[in-house]
């Protein structure tokens, strides 16, 4: 088994058809296994799981995300590991090169951009990641998408994702992960494809706290403050700031087919309007 895409579930039966299309769309002709975790859903989301006979299905209940995210890695047979979550896609090409990146290259880990839609699957913005981040910057930040991230077994092997959190587990384990001296390297094209939408996981789901991945730094220290401007100044040199002449992108519809889409100078950050609205409809 060459690849391995774990994907955790709970009542998500409006986006896990798209999820399970593009992952059968990206790896066809690969060998590869989805494996779907889910956590007791009551939405339909277990029928239409049952219905498909290409994914490895293992129901809940579980401890959360994270918890779910183990259990799925723990029985994978795959080489290359990928998390995507039930609402998120691939763009087959951008997997394509992040797979062949991986493997030319020998790193531990390879990430990209991440193509950023709306609830209505319509383009938000370019999240134009291609700068790869030291240690420190993960301190501060979400360094990379996780639906942009591919990554070795032996990652995960030597690091699970952290159970007990419900929302912040996935940056406590890249911080960790640069702890442990992982290799990363970069594919200039998008990879992933995240929607935002009002439904997505958020503080109110689990008691309205939120949780902090970083107890431990002081944001107002001066190696923080000098570690962000060093970032930023390598996103200048690496060409992140520049948006590309025209964007090419692969997404399943709600039809069920697959859609060539392009975008001629995509924005790169999320609109302030759309920003203000989800904020509203997350609280």
């Amino acid at each position: 088994m060459d690849i391995s895409i774990v994907t955790p579930v709970f009542n998500s039966v409006r986006w896990i058809e798209l999820c399970v299309q593009s992952v059968r769309h990206a790896l066809k002709g690969r060998n590869y296994e989805h494996i779907v975790v889910d956590g007791g859903s009551t939405d339909g989301t277990l029928e239409y799981l049952k219905q498909q006979q290409d994914i490895r299905f293992i129901p809940g209940p579980d401890k959360g995300m994270y918890d779910a995210l183990n259990k799925g890695m723990a029985t994978a047979r795959g080489r290359i590991f990928g998390h995507l979550n039930a609402d998120e896609q691939y763009d087959r090409a951008g997997l394509a090169h992040a797979l062949q990146k991986l493997d030319q290259t020998g790193a531990d880990a390879v990430f990209g951009p991440t193509i950023m839609l709306d609830e209505h699957l319509n383009f938000l913005y370019l999240f134009n990641q291609v700068t790869i981040p030291r240690p420190i910057d993960a301190d501060y930040q979400m360094p990379v998408q996780t639906c942009s991230l591919l990554y070795h077994r032996r990652v995960w092997e030597r690091e699970p994702f952290p159970s007990e959190f419900r929302m912040a587990g996935d940056h406590v384990w890249i911080r960790r992960q640069f702890k442990r001296g992982w290799g990363l390297t970069v594919s200039r094209r998008p990879i992933g494809i995240f929607v935002w939408h009002p439904d997505q996981l958020a503080p109110r789901h689990i008691g309205g706290k939120r949780e902090n991945p970083n107890p431990d730094v002081n944001r107002k220290s001066f190696s923080v403050k000098l570690a962000k401007l060093l970032y930023r100044f390598r996103n200048l040199i690496n060409g992140s700031t520049i948006s590309p002449r025209i964007l090419y992108y692969e997404t399943m519809t709600f039809s069920g087919f697959a859609e060539l889409c392009q975008q001629a100078w995509p924005r790169l950050k999320m609109a302030r309007e759309f920003k203000r609205e989800l904020a509203a409809s997350r609280n």
